[in-house]
């Protein structure tokens, strides 16, 4: 009995972090007047860290790299870090931003600086982790969901309405997947972001389009290079 027990114990922590499989895969990212390929990896760190990246770059010395460090816990993204570097460094787009949870501050340095309350309830994430957050609520079962974003200009937290709206076909590499419609809204702006994920593949991202009336983004999966 306490054998049995001490399994069920091991296999609850475990299984919040075990959910998102590591992969790594190619992704081009397009908007009006640039497009640019490169690959995204998620991966677990030491201990009970993820690090999720998206590095790309061009013959034209042009380079674009991501990363996200956080934890898992129940279900739920704990951002520890989060930094942008871009190239040329004329773009001015580096930023580091750091959780402090001894101190119960967010601090962010380079193009915008400063420091803004930690609000643990919160479970505020950035650009990236939020997608791994996105892919626990629906693997979860969610179909509407609210998510806290970080304001990178301020540090501020947004609040972002996720919906489920519809099913679609996604073709990846010769092979169709049954991919579903995800649209999420926020009451700050005029930005409508769609996203199309794959449940087969634990919710993965195949397309992600954002619009708003002064650009259009996005964000398509052309090849799976690993998965699990």
């Amino acid at each position: 009995m306490m054998f049995r027990k001490l399994l069920l114990i091991i296999f609850t922590i475990n299984l919040s972090s075990s959910v998102i499989p590591e992969y790594k895969a190619k992704y081009k990212f397009e908007r009006d007047d640039f497009s640019i390929t490169g690959i995204r990896e998620l991966k677990k760190s030491n201990g009970d860290d993820f690090i999720f990246k998206f590095n790309a770059s061009t013959l034209l010395i042009v380079s674009m790299n991501f990363e996200s460090i956080f934890e898992i816990k129940d279900s739920k993204i704990i951002s520890k870090n989060y930094e942008v570097n871009i190239r040329p460094k004329s773009v001015n787009r580096d930023q580091k931003i750091y959780y402090d949870y001894d101190n119960l501050k967010i601090n962010s340095s380079g193009r915008d600086s400063w420091i803004a309350p930690l609000n643990q309830k919160a479970f505020l994430t950035d650009p990236l982790n939020a997608q791994i957050q996105i892919r626990l609520n629906l693997i979860n079962g969610m179909e509407k969901f609210y998510i806290n974003l970080i304001k990178i200009e301020t540090g501020e937290i947004q609040e972002n309405l996720y919906e489920l709206v519809g099913e679609e076909i996604c073709s990846l590499q010769e092979k169709s997947y049954d991919c579903v419609i995800l649209k999420r809204y926020r009451e700050s702006d005029d930005r409508i972001t769609t996203y199309y994920l794959i449940p087969e593949l634990k919710y993965m991202f195949y397309k992600v389009i954002d619009e708003s009336p002064e650009e259009y983004q996005k964000l398509e999966l052309k090849e799976l290079l690993s998965f699990g």
